[in-house]
């Protein structure tokens, strides 16, 4: 691992991500802050659309190019790369600019259609205007994942959210507390310039670092869309069908809060609730697991094309050790201190009672995303496309018959119980393949134990005994340093890779 610099780069791309997502959970406090859950609801409600329609005009280019690449440049055809990057540009630029078109046009249709609330539609319109920029920006950071220069989009991500958190700031003290429909126009008017900068940003480096030399007669002029359409189609199929469910799901949520009894705005409340304030208390770990993936993904392409079998089941094996053990630890922290978490950044003590159910799923979701950019390194998209499927069908069935029926509880089980049946078919798939065996006790017992005992003991004593006179949040932050200390240090010696940082020393 040291001799290419992964362990180096996963830390990087790591760094950029988890400052990205700890800029986005400052944000969604803001919003919620400013505008409450109803807000939050209604921004969350027409962002589902805007993220459907960039998922249709750019799913599966980050992946694929960076895997496409990965196996050109592994053999040191830069001729074709450069071809492969060329054909992305074109397919991304014209889906997105004819996305951005419809979304535009019929954005009275589709917010009456889907959301039948009119207030998003001057906020979706602007929004749309962006997606041009962000699918050709997608273009750009699979070029520089497969070149394993992760620098440079953790960098233009970072960048990025800085500035859509600085105008969204000064946007939301101007019309924070006008009309929500001015609101939501405002914070998307913010995503728009922050997602134009981002992509100056890339434009320039990516002119400053493309690849050179090359030669058409040595490697060839043969017809890459086959090759690009095998890797980038099952990809592809995946996304849309992943925007159509979300589209559907984000949809059967209000509605069926709605037929169990509550009120139009209670029910969009909720959904804010959930989907703007618990979730992403119990996703923001994702940041750091999402760039491990994307950093392996090439790097498991390589070894599966060079047939080092060996390889792939190793890092395999580190890359799950290390995610049950933020798992395990985000979990105990949440269930021990969710409901002073919640009253301490938004002051609303039913988003902790929330969050600590709705946190037990955290192993099985940060599993499956890890597993998921192994499995499409490997060539196993088809696979991963049957498995998304799966989990969607069930989670909206269950959404259909189970919130209409018990409330915010049907969509909390459904949330739990279909991302438990998703990871145990992506590690199901894995373990066949690469022969990975499962550790239990360093795996789960260990990492569990520890950090509920770390947990409980800095609740009980830091918490409530030495600092009970100090105000709540010092008393939530000191403990909570206590908890992840004792974490650290206890399974530090259980562990020798938590030792040598990442196995680093193993390789």
């Amino acid at each position: 691992m040291n001799k290419d610099g992964l362990l180096a780069k996963t830390i990087t791309s790591a760094i950029g991500s988890v400052l990205t997502r700890l800029i986005g959970m400052c944000l969604t406090i803001y919003i919620s802050n400013q505008i409450g859950a109803e807000g939050v609801g209604l921004y969350q409600l027409a962002m589902t659309i805007y993220m459907m329609a960039y998922m249709v005009a750019s799913a599966g280019i980050i992946t694929s190019i960076s895997k496409l690449l990965a196996e050109e440049l592994s053999r040191g055809w830069i001729f074709r790369a450069r071809r492969i990057m060329n054909i992305f540009f074109i397919m991304g630029f014209t889906a997105s600019i004819s996305i951005t078109a419809l979304v535009y046009g019929y954005a009275d249709f589709l917010s009456e259609l889907i959301i039948k609330d009119a207030r998003i539609v001057a906020g979706l319109k602007v929004l749309s205007l962006s997606i041009p920029f962000m699918t050709i920006s997608a273009c750009f950071k699979g070029y520089f994942y497969a070149l394993k220069d992760i620098m440079k989009p953790a960098s233009a991500e970072v960048f990025e959210q800085v500035v859509k958190f600085t105008l969204m700031v000064g946007l939301l003290a101007k019309f924070g507390n006008s009309e929500l429909s001015i609101a939501c126009t405002a914070m998307s008017l913010s995503i728009t310039l922050g997602e134009i900068i981002s992509f100056s940003y890339l434009f320039i480096l990516y002119f400053m670092n493309r690849q050179k030399g090359g030669n058409r007669k040595d490697e060839g002029d043969e017809n890459l869309m086959p090759k690009i359409a095998s890797v980038l189609m099952p990809i592809t199929a995946s996304s849309y069908l992943t925007a159509v469910f979300v589209l559907l799901e984000n949809t059967l949520i209000p509605m069926g809060l709605q037929k169990y009894g509550m009120s139009s705005a209670e029910s969009v409340s909720l959904y804010g609730m959930v989907k703007g304030m618990v979730l992403p208390l119990v996703l923001f770990p994702t940041a750091l697991l999402s760039a491990c993936s994307t950093v392996m993904t090439p790097e498991i392409a390589r070894a599966t094309t060079l047939k080092y079998k060996g390889r792939v089941e190793s890092l395999s094996s580190r890359i799950i050790h290390m995610t049950l053990l933020v798992a395990f630890f985000v979990m105990c922290i949440l269930v021990v201190y969710g409901q002073h978490l919640a009253i301490a950044i938004y002051g609303d003590i039913k988003v902790g009672k929330l969050l600590q159910i709705t946190v037990l799923m955290s192993p099985f979701v940060y599993l499956e995303i890890v597993i998921d950019g192994i499995l499409k390194g490997m060539g196993e998209q088809k696979k991963t496309l049957e498995y998304r499927i799966i989990d969607a069908i069930l989670r909206i069935l269950m959404m259909y018959f189970l919130i209409p029926d018990i409330g915010i509880f049907g969509l909390i089980a459904t949330i739990i119980i279909t991302n438990v049946i998703s990871a145990i078919l992506h590690l199901n798939r894995l373990m066949r393949l690469t022969g990975l065996k499962i550790d239990i006790n360093r795996w789960i017992v260990e990492p569990l134990v520890v950090s509920m005992a770390g947990a409980l003991l800095a609740k009980t004593f830091i918490m409530d005994i030495i600092l009970s006179s100090f105000s709540s949040h010092v008393q939530l932050s000191i403990s909570m340093i206590g908890a992840t200390l004792f974490y650290i240090v206890v399974m530090s010696m259980l562990d020798d890779n938590i030792r040598t940082i990442g196995y680093a020393q193993k390789s």
